[in-house]
């Protein structure tokens, strides 16, 4: 049996990509949550068409890789769908009206 050793090898994230990653995660919840609708419940009508449209138009101008852009879109649709179920059991904090 041979044994291998392995070294932790330190990776520091570039500043400018975590600041463009929550200007990204901002961009896109302003977006999405533009798609809420409440009537008696809220409900949210995302198509897939608009997650296209928001996703072409967050990698104008992105210079890391695209999968950091869906991983924010990805997060971001399911904090507000955890805001609209909260919301609809009245347990959100705030109602909005």
């Amino acid at each position: 049996m041979e044994v291998i050793k392995s070294y932790r090898i330190p990776i520091d994230a570039p500043k400018d990509l975590i600041e463009a990653y929550f200007l990204v995660k901002k961009r896109a919840l302003d977006f999405i949550f533009s798609y809420v609708k409440i009537s008696k419940k809220a409900h949210l009508k995302l198509k897939s068409e608009d997650r296209k449209r928001l996703r072409n138009d967050l990698l104008k101008d992105w210079k890391f890789s695209k999968h950091y852009v869906d991983s924010a879109i990805d997060s971001v649709i399911g904090l507000v769908k955890g805001w609209v179920m909260l919301y609809n059991r009245g347990k959100s904090g705030e109602q909005l009206k």
